[in-house]
């Protein structure tokens, strides 16, 4: 048997395995969700109650947990994949959508939506992208100099997310909300969403996904840099707009519903590259799964924590992803213009 065959072969099982083993800790986090919180459920009577669907106590967990559980996991997706997005086209494997401020800014436009607008499940997400994508577009032609540097980038993204802070806190005050209550929004408070909130999450991870899915091959080109992506007859600025126009949709449309949480789109695309390397017909899809997983475990951790408050989602998910980011730089794992 040819040795490329014996390759394609056990790069298939391996492919397999990885996404059977992400199919079973899905599924054992799920029923983790349900339960989190609760200490009179015990795991195989909520496992039992899926299947039968007869015990009150599991159908009421469900039904209180499970939308939350949901936007936990798409919107986990939706950072990370636009994690993804961002790296390709900075070519930085350090790009995260809350670092370069568009997270911040797909919040603002949500909280300006909730505060001064009428109440829309369209409104919220459609300034969130909208401001997204003004910010990034600021940060954009602030970091140009000749030449468009992905560590400029990174540095501008970041203070221009700190201005953004500013505001949105700005904005809370003036409106008398409770500081508690803002800082919770801020670091992804899920607490109970209601069902179109869940439904409108749900929706839009899920077509930005799959456009940044349509766009795989596109950003396997963009890997080998924009003069040799212009030689095989790829249009770089026109790909690398709509990259930036998906990436902040994914971004923006999830921090309305999870806040600003950093790091996320920098440590599921991690793992993604550690399992799969750099192809991104299998690092996109990956990436969704893990970074839904990884938000998810970090709110049912919150909530088994359980005292005397439910630690936000976000914190969690920060604090992890930001010990990364310091190893990476520490080490100089990755690189950077």
């Amino acid at each position: 048997m040819p040795a490329d065959i014996k390759m394609d072969k056990k790069k298939a099982a391996t492919t397999a395995i990885v996404y059977a083993a992400c199919i079973v800790i899905t599924l054992i986090l799920l029923v983790v969700s349900i339960a989190a919180g609760s200490k009179d459920v015990s795991f195989f009577q909520i496992v039992k109650g899926l299947f039968t669907g007869d015990d009150l106590t599991v159908n009421t967990l469900i039904r209180v947990n499970m939308p939350r559980t949901l936007v936990a996991f798409f919107c986990g997706a939706a950072l990370a994949v636009s994690g993804v997005l961002f790296q390709s086209v900075t070519r930085n494997k350090l790009a995260d959508p809350a670092i370069i401020g568009v997270s911040s800014a797909g919040f603002m436009g949500g909280l300006i939506a909730t505060v001064y607008l009428p109440a829309s499940i369209v409104l919220s997400p459609l300034l969130a992208v909208i401001f997204g994508l003004s910010i990034f577009a600021l940060v954009f032609w602030l970091s140009y100099a000749r030449e468009v540097s992905s560590s400029r980038i990174l540095a501008l993204g970041a203070a221009v997310n700190a201005v953004l802070m500013v505001v949105i806190l700005t904005i809370a005050v003036m409106q008398n909300f409770a500081a508690t209550n803002v800082i919770l929004s801020l670091v992804g408070s899920l607490a109970v969403p209601k069902q179109d909130v869940v439904i409108a999450a749900a929706a839009l991870s899920i077509v930005g996904v799959f456009a940044a899915v349509l766009l795989a091959g596109k950003c396997n080109v963009l890997t080998l840099g924009d003069k040799v992506s212009s030689s095989l007859g790829l249009n770089v600025l026109q790909i690398k707009i709509i990259l930036i126009v998906v990436a902040v949709f994914l971004a923006a449309t999830a921090a309305t519903n999870v806040g600003i949480t950093a790091f996320l789109g920098l440590l599921a695309p991690l793992i993604a590259r550690k399992i799969f390397g750099g192809n991104h017909y299998n690092l996109i899809p990956l990436s969704a799964v893990l970074g839904g997983l990884i938000l998810l475990a970090a709110d049912c951790f919150g909530r088994a924590l359980g005292t005397p408050v439910t630690l936000p989602v976000g914190i969690i998910a920060t604090v992890v992803g930001g010990i990364v980011f310091i190893m990476l730089l520490r080490r100089s794992y990755y690189y950077a213009d």
